[in-house]
């Protein structure tokens, strides 16, 4: 029964926030968390929203379960410029210096000490016949160059100076905490863009398997519906606890930040949480 419910309350959710996914050219997108940001040239794409920042001029994307409201109202300047100082962004992230190559087991990457180091082509998640995407991709799957085949069953890659971690050894090595997640690609891999001495930071599509598994039970439409259960959530690998903690939800994220930083905690009125405000607080703990 308790599942039941927790399907309910995530799927009447995601109807709340859900966004009629039309492009707008200018306007202010109002995160779940009522951070505000001004924007021009907004498109939709498999659930995210693709706009430029006008408060730092730099191409964003944000998860539409992350968006409250979109005006085609523009901020004035007097907003757009103290949105611009308050802001911490990561959609450029640095080079490791982490050797390159493939981390086949965490032992090895936390040795620094790839087990080898083959030419890698990335591919995107979508379709049958997979196109190759660029550095600037957040998700992929790596093919051999040579042989074309798909890589499995690794720890980390370093591919062209930046850290990836496969979905499926998050999965494998999380907190006893973050149970019940699951992804429709473990196979794929996500890009680091906030690496410190104490976290590296990422973001993965998860869903809540049970709630998932409901919706798949409830026939034809439930496969649409399990769909939609998919979000973008925070995930960071713990150096110190050699392990991954992975932001279910809002509450979840508070209890990893309260004893770290607890005046960057979130006012949580629903599940959802603003990535923006969770890597800007990433990068001050990293």
């Amino acid at each position: 029964m308790r599942n039941k419910y927790l399907f309910i309350v995530v799927f009447v959710n995601i109807l709340v926030f859900a966004q009629d996914r039309k492009s707008v050219k200018e306007g202010t997108l109002t995160t779940v968390t009522e951070e505000k940001i001004p924007f021009k040239d907004l498109t939709w794409k498999n659930g995210k929203a693709y706009y430029i920042n006008y408060s730092n001029k730099l191409q964003e994307e944000l998860y539409e379960q992350s968006i409250k409201e979109i005006s085609e109202e523009p901020l004035n300047t007097g907003e757009i410029e103290n949105t611009a100082s308050l802001k911490v962004e990561v959609t450029d992230p640095k080079k490791t210096s982490l050797p390159e190559g493939i981390y086949v087991t965490k032992a090895e990457f936390n040795a620094k000490q790839p087990s080898r180091n083959q030419k890698l082509i990335k591919k995107g998640l979508i379709g049958f016949e997979k196109e190759m995407v660029g550095d600037d991709a957040a998700d992929c799957f790596f093919y051999d160059e040579i042989n074309d085949r798909k890589l499995k069953n690794v720890f980390a890659v370093v591919h062209h100076g930046y850290l990836y971690f496969n979905v499926q050894s998050i999965l494998n090595n999380r907190n006893k905490t973050d149970r019940a997640q699951g992804s429709d690609f473990p196979n794929s891999f996500v890009k680091v863009t906030i690496a410190g001495e104490n976290y590296f930071y990422t973001e993965v599509v998860l869903a809540n398997i049970w709630a998932k598994g409901l919706a798949y039970n409830m026939g034809s439409a439930g496969g649409a519906m399990a769909s939609s259960l998919n979000q973008s959530k925070g995930v960071v690998w713990d150096i110190k606890n050699d392990e991954f903690n992975i932001f279910k939800n809002c509450e979840d994220y508070n209890d990893f930040i309260k004893d770290k930083l607890p005046e960057d905690m979130l006012k949580c009125g629903n599940n959802f949480y603003d990535p923006v405000s969770v890597r800007r607080t990433v990068e001050k703990i990293k």
